[in-house]
């Protein structure tokens, strides 16, 4: 959740991410798509207690920090995968099929993933598959901004 800060120094409260990869997921962010978040409180938590060390988690968390940001959902039924670098760029993950297959069985309609991997993808089935590259198209595939 993102939110006006009221205090001098905004808060970064983080529960089942490392809070330096938060750090730096938010430094991209603002550096390739402008958004600002100096005087916003950051909040991030992960369901029941786990403890996520994969960066295939990047892409998830940027598409719900986008999403609180501006206060548009992200679109129902979406799942976002994918390691993001410095630069923006969305990296390549490992067992692509294998998420692809646990996401459709999870009820999962829609995944946004690195498009280093579409080549990799084999059947997708009920799931539709988008590849993207950078960061900048993140809010245009997850929101509709």
């Amino acid at each position: 959740m993102v939110t006006q800060s009221y205090y001098g120094i905004p808060q970064r409260t983080v529960t089942g991410i490392p809070p330096k990869r938060l750090a730096i997921l938010l430094a991209v962010l603002e550096k390739r798509l402008g958004l600002r978040f100096g005087s916003q409180d950051v909040f991030v938590n992960t369901t029941g207690g786990l403890q996520i060390q994969e960066p295939a988690a990047d892409l998830a968390v940027m598409a719900a920090l986008i999403s609180s940001l501006n206060d548009k959902p992200i679109h129902r039924g979406t799942i976002c995968i994918g390691e993001v670098g410095l630069t923006g760029e969305v990296r390549a993950v490992s067992r692509i099929d294998q998420r692809i297959s646990e996401a459709a069985r999870l009820g999962f309609k829609k995944m946004i993933v690195p498009a280093a991997n579409m080549k990799k993808v084999k059947s997708a089935g009920p799931v539709q598959c988008t590849g993207i590259r950078t960061v900048s198209e993140l809010t245009k595939y997850a929101t509709g901004s």
